[in-house]
């Protein structure tokens, strides 16, 4: 409706006035008394004409042409234009939510898209702070799909590098003791029981292959490069322990994502930016491409890009005087390998902390060529606990910190993803685990999925009485069931495929959470105050249209939040 009579406003207009107007609203309306939708159009006009916007309001009422789905249109303070909806439209919205094969927000222009998300380093489990993100990541990738989209999922592993050596000796270290060794363990190291773990997987499958025997001053030193070194020089092969130890933590990365519903259709290891393919690799494309295009230089034996051209607060660092490449050098060639690929859209989710590197990343993209605009790049807030109104104190290094796993079994999936999914993405988010655990109607996704539940039982409370439901009689009977409550559920009914159309554009989730707490509520609010098994038909057909139309939304909404829409509870 709120495309149908926008175009009615734009076509009326361009003859009364010979102007074409965009921008201008077409919106619900707060109150029964004002109709259905109401526009703002003449007001706008009224600038531009120097007339009274009531004057032209007015006369674009009078020019409107006639349609079946309007039962009449007027004008309402200063110049607004207020519409009131015909039961035939209220019928029509009805029979789309009912219909299988009707999608809500089918996209004229389906595009490509490429979404990287979590990319967590792969040196510990997956935590809380990684679980908003994923969340958020696998619900806008289901919006997308939903809209008729081609979406691809990636996460980017970050496999080489000081964070992975770290990883690699934190193990080894924890390996030792576990054959009586006497060791110093580096504050810089990982601290966390997952470490233990790791180091008994690598006696289990390595045996005591690579237990120090003699030179224990390789365990001795707590300066990381200097043991390192050591290390490597005792074990020429230590490099496959560390590809093992990163496998274990990639390994449980994949199970705890898909867990908790999260699924990555690509897996890019940094390590594929380095392999060589007819003597070049990726990432000495990427830089031969910056240096050709001026946007390097040499200085103390470093390569440095020319970040502070492209509004960086300085000049970054691409390969240092040892020649190892920076992280940034990493992800330029990686942002490059993306653009490679022919996606129409590429979406990154990065957590609070990358903020700084969005323009340093747009920087580098344009420096080699490309269209930065087609990349759009979504900031995920921090994740704080609350338990007892206490917040709880987490640090990844030290091994303090809940992960991912622990949450989902302590609150389950459903309210874990529903939690990090309702706060607008760049807002911090204080997690209620107490709130969580509730199951009442302050726990907005129990009282949704409860709704869902009440359906369900009074469907089967139909089948009991061998009642058959048809929502085509129901449709041509809704005259029987015009009460405000059946009128403010119609509305909300097609305020779904507003919403989902406002998330696409958005690229935003939480004002679907907004819309099915507010569908639940209103809901129920409906079903406490009326009669639903009625022993008239056609009253009972009515009545059971919205229900179902109800029904069908809530489980498509969370279906896009990948949430559980449970018959029973």
């Amino acid at each position: 409706m709120k495309s149908e009579i926008r175009g009615i406003l734009e076509s009326t207009t361009k003859k009364l006035f010979s102007t074409e107007i965009e921008a201008f609203d077409v919106s619900r309306t707060k109150l029964k008394t004002h109709g259905n939708w109401s526009s703002n159009i003449a007001l706008v006009l009224g600038k531009e004409l120097k007339e009274q916007p009531k004057v032209i309001a007015e006369k674009i009422i009078k020019k409107l042409p006639g349609k079946k789905w309007l039962k009449k249109v007027e004008v309402a303070g200063p110049g607004f234009i207020n519409f009131f909806l015909a039961e035939e439209a209220q019928a029509s919205i009805l029979n789309n939510a009912l219909n299988e094969n009707f999608f809500f927000c089918k996209t004229e222009s389906p595009k490509k898209y490429l979404i990287e998300y979590v990319s967590s380093n792969p040196t510990g489990p997956i935590h809380v702070g990684h679980g908003r993100g994923a969340a958020f990541g696998s619900a806008l990738a289901n919006l997308l799909r939903h809209s008729g989209n081609e979406v691809e999922e990636e996460y980017y592993v970050n496999d080489r590098g000081l964070q992975t050596d770290i990883l690699a000796l934190s193990v080894f270290l924890r390996y030792q003791e576990l054959f009586d060794q006497q060791i110093k363990f580096p504050e810089d190291c990982y601290q966390g029981e997952y470490i233990i773990h790791s180091a008994q997987s690598v006696k289990k499958t390595f045996g005591d292959k690579y237990v120090v025997k003699g030179n224990s001053s390789i365990l001795s030193s707590d300066v990381i490069p200097e043991i390192l070194r050591r290390i490597k020089e005792e074990f020429p092969d230590f490099d496959e322990l560390t590809v093992f130890i990163l496998s274990l933590q990639i390994d449980d990365i994949k199970k705890v994502l898909s867990k908790f519903r999260v699924f990555h259709e690509n897996w890019i290891s940094e390590k594929k930016l380095y392999e060589k393919s007819k003597g070049k690799s990726m990432f000495d494309e990427a830089i031969n491409t910056l240096e050709k295009n001026n946007s390097t230089y040499v200085s103390d034996d470093a390569l440095w890009f020319k970040s502070k051209e492209r509004g960086d607060e300085k000049d970054r660092v691409l390969i240092r005087d040892n020649q190892d490449p920076t992280y940034f050098a990493s992800d330029i060639a990686y942002h490059k390998f993306k653009f490679d690929r022919k996606f129409d859209r590429l979406v990154n989710i990065w957590g609070a902390d990358h903020h700084g590197y969005i323009s340093r990343i747009k920087g580098a993209l344009e420096a080699l060529g490309l269209k930065g605009d087609l990349l759009k790049t979504i900031i995920i807030q921090f994740v704080s606990l609350n338990r007892s109104g206490k917040t709880v104190s987490m640090s990844t290094r030290k091994g303090d910190f809940v992960s991912l796993n622990e949450l989902i079994e302590e609150v389950g999936i459903d309210a874990s993803r529903f939690f990090f999914l309702a706060r607008k993405s760049d807002q911090a988010l204080e997690f209620d685990v107490e709130l969580a655990l509730k199951k009442d109607k302050n726990n907005p996704v129990y009282y949704i999925q409860y709704a869902h539940a009440r359906i369900c039982s009074l469907l089967k409370e139909v089948e009991k009485r061998n009642f058959v439901i048809d929502s085509e009689n129901g449709l041509e009977n809704l005259n029987l069931i015009t009460g405000e409550q059946e009128l403010a559920l119609i509305n909300e009914i097609e305020l779904f495929q507003d919403t989902l159309e406002q998330c696409q554009i958005d690229l935003e989730i939480h004002p679907l959470c907004f819309y099915l707490r507010d569908l639940a509520s209103k809901f129920h609010s409906y079903y406490n105050a009326n009669k639903f098994i009625e022993e008239e038909k056609n009253l009972r057909d009515a009545k059971f249209t919205i229900v179902l139309s109800i029904k069908r939304i809530i489980t498509d909404g969370l279906n896009i939040l990948a949430i559980n829409a449970p018959e029973q509870m």
